[in-house]
This record gives C-alpha cells, sequence and structure tokens, in this order.
C-alpha cells in the first residue's frame, strides 16, 4: 500500500483530469478537494472516486466546463443550477455566495439543483463555520443513485442523503458529516477494494438478509444499504429528500435516473444577527467544556467532538503521507498513463 504526501498526490489528481480536458483551475479545485477528503480520513470521497470521475467525464455525465448559475436571489434565499458540473467547484462557489449573503443579511437559505458529485459535503459547512457562520444541510442524489433500503423493506429506494453541519467555537469548528444511511457506498467501494468485511447492520444481501461482505451489496440481485437508527434515518432521509430533492427543484428518489448528481439545501445562520456573538461564543465554550466534562466510559480516553476524530487523522496523514490501496492506485495509475502520464 503506497503512501503519499498530499502535495504529491494533489499535483497526480490534477494533472489526470487535465489531461482528460479539465480546465486547469477546475482541475486544480476537484484534486484539493479529493485529497482533502483522504486527509481528513473519508477515503470514500477521496482519490478513489478518480476512475469513476473519469467514468462520468467520458459518457458525458459531469460538464467539465459548467460554472455556477444564480437562478434567483432574494432577501436571504438563493437559488442555483450547477448544470452538472464538477460538484466540488459548484459547492464551493454556491457556499461563497451564501457565506456572503448571510453577511450581509444575517441567514441564507441556499439551494442547488444540477449539481455533479458534490463529494465530501463537510469541506463545504467547514468553509461556513472558518467564516463564523452556522450552516446545516441535506443532500440528495438528484432521483439517482438509489442504494438505500426502506426502513422494513430490502429493495434500494433512496440515496445516502448525507446531513452535514458546521458551528464556529472559539476559533475551531464543530463539524457534523453524517449520512442517513449505515455506511457510505464509497466505504462498501474501499472495504472491498482492501478486501475487508463491513460493520453489521450496515447492509443486506439481494435476498434481504444482513451480511458483513462488500461483494453482496454488488452482486445480481443488488443488496442494499440500511438506514441509520431504523426508522429515524428512515425519516430523516426522506426529509432530505423534501428539502434537498423537491424543494431545491433537483428531484426526488425515482426509477430509471442514469445520472448521478447532487441536490443541495442549506441554511446559513449568522450568530450575531440571533443571539449576539458573544453570547453564542459563551454558550458554545460552556456546551464543549460540559459535554467533555463527562465521566468515561472503559477504554475510553477522550469525549471528542464531531469533527475531532478528523482533525486528530488530517494531523497525522499531513505529517506521514496519505495511505492509497493498492488496488485504487493501480487503477489511477493505468488511467494516468493511458494519457502518457507517469506517476509513482
Amino acid at each position: 500500500m503506497p503512501t503519499l504526501r498530499a502535495n504529491v498526490l494533489t499535483e497526480h489528481v490534477s494533472q489526470i483530469f487535465q489531461a482528460y480536458n479539465v480546465p486547469k483551475q477546475t482541475a486544480d479545485v476537484v484534486a484539493t478537494s479529493l485529497v482533502l477528503s483522504n486527509l481528513k480520513g473519508h477515503d470514500s470521497h477521496g482519490i478513489i472516486r478518480v476512475v469513476e470521475y473519469i467514468d462520468w467525464l467520458g459518457k458525458g455525465l459531469v460538464d467539465a466546463n459548467a460554472t455556477l448559475e444564480v437562478i434567483e436571489e432574494k432577501n436571504t434565499i438563493l437559488i442555483t443550477d450547477g448544470h452538472f458540473g464538477f460538484g466540488q467547484l459548484i459547492g464551493r462557489e454556491a457556499t461563497e455566495k451564501a457565506i456572503y449573503k448571510c453577511q450581509q443579511e444575517g441567514a441564507c437559505i441556499l439551494t442547488i439543483r444540477r449539481s455533479g458529485h458534490l463529494g465530501r459535503i463537510g469541506e463545504f459547512v467547514e468553509i461556513a463555520a472558518e467564516a463564523g457562520i452556522v450552516c446545516f444541510s441535506l443532500t440528495n442524489t438528484h432521483g439517482g443513485g438509489i442504494l438505500v433500503a426502506p426502513y422494513g423493506g430490502k429493495e434500494r429506494r433512496l440515496s445516502a442523503n448525507p446531513l452535514s453541519a458546521g458551528a464556529p467555537i472559539d476559533g475551531d469548528s464543530m463539524i457534523m458529516d453524517i449520512s442517513t444511511c449505515a455506511i457510505a457506498e464509497g466505504k462498501i467501494k474501499v472495504a472491498r477494494e482492501r478486501n475487508e468485511t463491513i460493520p453489521e447492520n450496515a447492509i443486506i444481501d439481494g435476498n434481504g438478509l444482513p451480511t458483513t461482505s462488500p461483494q453482496d451489496f454488488y452482486d445480481d440481485p443488488p443488496g442494499a444499504l440500511l438506514p441509520i437508527a431504523g426508522h429515524k434515518g428512515f425519516a430523516l432521509s426522506l426529509f432530505a429528500e423534501v428539502l434537498a430533492g423537491a424543494i431545491s427543484g433537483a428531484g426526488c428518489s425515482k426509477q430509471g435516473i442514469a445520472r448521478v448528481a447532487n441536490g443541495w439545501f442549506a441554511i446559513f445562520v449568522e450568530p450575531e444577527a440571533f443571539c449576539g456573538q458573544d453570547f453564542y461564543q459563551d454558550q458554545l465554550q460552556a456546551l464543549k467544556t460540559w459535554v467533555k466534562s463527562s465521566e468515561k466510559q472503559d477504554g475510553i480516553d477522550q469525549i471528542l467532538l464531531p469533527g475531532e476524530p478528523e482533525e486528530r487523522i488530517f494531523s497525522e496523514r499531513t505529517q506521514n503521507g496519505i495511505p492509497i490501496e493498492n488496488s485504487t492506485w493501480q487503477k489511477i495509475r493505468k488511467i494516468a498513463h493511458s494519457q502518457g502520464l507517469t506517476i509513482d
């Protein structure tokens, strides 16, 4: 398993995208975002996606030259269209516009329709939190990307429909980035590449039976992901469809949608406009201290807030490099070599 420095890996990935006629600025943004996912420990949304994205480019399922269009902007509402451009670029552009509007108005409700795969949604709420903005978002896959069985069902009917949120806390950030299913499909891909099993109660096979084999998910008939927390995760997923699917104009999960794209619904809030910055920071810092003061269970050395495990991994991988599965790296090298690029 090779281990590469983030800057080296980013340059390799950018060069690959540029070789497939992706503009350099876009290629750099996408490469940086994918590698950042690896740095944060979210390998399911890291460079493993290069193979998939190159395939989508070849099939015309993502437009390398598309940019964000603002469809309507009024008061605290920002409605946008990504025209199936790379989601890492579309999501960043939309987030930056929403932050600016939030700083002017005190709040912003942002929707995106027709975005290419947004990747790690946590990146966008991190950007908001770094700007002092609280953000909460829901995502769907624009009607496609059907992977998850409804509570009590055994056939795929919904997508992973992640929830993400960010909150600044006195120079740091609390970041939530979870899917409404028990495991992200990308993590099943990673487990299959590593020849590992996946946790129990995460997926069912094509017959609706529990399994820990990644391959069962891809067999014929295919398996399905399970919602988190049973009926509770199922309910959250449905409301991601309501807001990120219907309200955004992207469309809800349905049969026959071949293109995997994203609809996004996000609320941005400026603390000063609601409760005052001093009150907000005092409350969040006190909450952090209160939560961490709990007596710990056996075997637990520290209570970590959402986002803190990722920061630990980020620090370790920044210092020591990013481990890449052999099979993933060989696939990426093969793509690079097909375009006359040499990467090691």
